[in-house]
């Protein structure tokens, strides 16, 4: 009987940046020191508006912009070496969901926002 098991891993990181531009040297020296460590990076509170770019080599950026207000924002690097797509997500909340093509089977990352005064529960269909 010839039984294989196939584990796939994928790391993420996740972080409220609190805004990418202030802080992004300190999220690039993190992933110096811990180089080709994470496939996933999932940020959230980024301040990108339309017109302002943010790339990180060796990734692909999915991106999420509040279009209203201040603050907010999510993106989500992905390693560009690995399939994904990104699924529609709902306009009531700030999130993203992205499919991870792993070897067999998909997985799906979500990447969300709920600011402090947020005062509901999430009904997630």
């Amino acid at each position: 009987m010839d039984v294989r098991k196939i584990t796939t891993q994928i790391f993420i990181l996740q972080w409220n940046c609190n805004g990418i531009y202030a802080h992004q040297n300190e999220l690039r020296n993190y992933l110096t020191v811990n180089r080709n460590k994470y496939d996933v990076i999932c940020l959230q509170e980024t301040f990108l508006k339309q017109g302002k770019s943010f790339l990180l080599p060796g990734y692909n950026v999915v991106r999420r912009d509040r279009m209203t207000g201040d603050k907010g924002g999510l993106l989500t690097l992905v390693k560009n070496t690995i399939n994904h797509t990104e699924l529609c997500s709902p306009d009531s909340i700030e999130c993203q969901i992205l499919n991870i093509k792993l070897v067999s089977s998909y997985l799906q990352i979500v990447n969300v926002y709920l600011p402090p005064q947020t005062n509901r529960l999430i009904k997630w269909n």
